[in-house]
């Protein structure tokens, strides 16, 4: 009890030096343990400020005991950040500034020798209600040592069936060329599938767009454009992107330095329920087979197939045109 009330007294005078008054105030428990090992305990303190600026609108003092060692941490940001301790061994602070199309940031916390620190950040930008970009920083120099703990379990905590959190799936941004280097297409193929189960389709897009295809990817999200299919045929690139601005689809094919084919067509409620999608160009049709284990391209011209394409293997993007709205 004593502890508490010193912990409040802090508060008061720390809002006192920020010129800020709580208008609403909130004393939380925290338990758990970290993926290092380290089990902790401890309260934080939500504090609504009285006179906000646009992205410090709320305060949360962490006091935490972390095997036996007093930490604190002190966070700044939107109106209700969400707190959650996860299975993954991480505490996330997940903060929606604002409504659906708002950008989001989740902050990581962990412990390195008993000591509570900030690993990293993941600022995210919505939509239509889904994730379309984002950007990130590693603020601890120890965050290799989380990452490889994280990479050594990526199969337990990612594929498996260990329950994880929406925020819990941003973290591997945090080290994404570690992770790409630490990966194969039989994990990223088990990856996408759980992320499907669990309807996390705007993830998938940004680990393909980021992380997994960033090198032969088509499709272009700088301008509006998340891919919806790709896959290399005969040492060239397919990508099929979804314009979510312009509401159309995009066949390309070749490579990141020289597009040799380029087709646009309005998408339709068919394109996002068939494994086939078709483009057309001067009486040709370009048949996309996007179903799983037969993959590829079929060319017709007045209904005769003339030439046949399949995707080679272990370059398959998933198909998700059917999570886009």
């Amino acid at each position: 009890m004593k502890k508490f009330f010193i912990f409040i007294i802090l508060l008061y005078f720390n809002c006192l030096l920020y010129a800020q008054v709580c208008e609403k105030t909130q004393l939380n428990d925290i338990k758990g343990q970290f993926i290092n090992g380290d089990k902790f305990y401890g309260k934080y303190i939500y504090c609504r400020l009285n006179k906000p600026d646009e992205d410090k609108i709320s305060r949360m003092d962490f006091s935490l005991n972390i095997e036996g060692k007093e930490n604190s941490y002190i966070y700044l940001g939107g109106i209700n950040p969400s707190i959650e301790v996860s299975n993954l061994g991480v505490i996330s602070i997940f903060d929606k500034f604002g409504g659906m199309e708002s950008p989001a940031r989740i902050t990581y916390l962990g412990s390195i020798d008993k000591e509570l620190v900030k690993l990293g950040e993941v600022n995210l930008n919505y939509s239509q209600g889904q994730v379309v970009n984002y950007s990130n920083q590693s603020v601890y120099n120890g965050i290799d040592l989380i990452n490889s703990i994280i990479l050594t379990k990526k199969q337990h905590y990612f594929i498996n069936n260990t329950p994880l959190s929406y925020p819990d799936y941003f973290i591997l941004l945090l080290s994404n060329q570690t992770l790409k280097n630490k990966t194969n297409n039989v994990w990223i193929e088990q990856f996408y599938t759980k992320l499907r189960l669990l309807q996390h389709q705007d993830i998938i897009n940004i680990y393909s767009q980021n992380v997994f295809f960033k090198k032969t990817t088509l499709c272009k999200k700088n301008e509006n454009e998340k891919d919806a299919f790709g896959c290399k045929v005969k040492n060239k690139q397919l990508s099929v992107c979804y314009n979510y601005a312009a509401q159309n689809l995009l066949y390309r094919f070749g490579s990141q330095s020289k597009i040799e084919l380029e087709l646009v067509k309005e998408i339709t409620d068919e394109d996002k329920k068939n494994k086939m999608i078709t483009f057309t160009n001067n009486g040709i049709n370009y048949i996309i087979n996007t179903e799983q284990g037969k993959e590829g391209i079929r060319i017709n011209k007045q209904d005769i197939t003339v030439k046949n394409y399949k995707c080679e293997p272990n370059t398959i993007e998933p198909m998700i045109l059917d999570s886009f709205n």
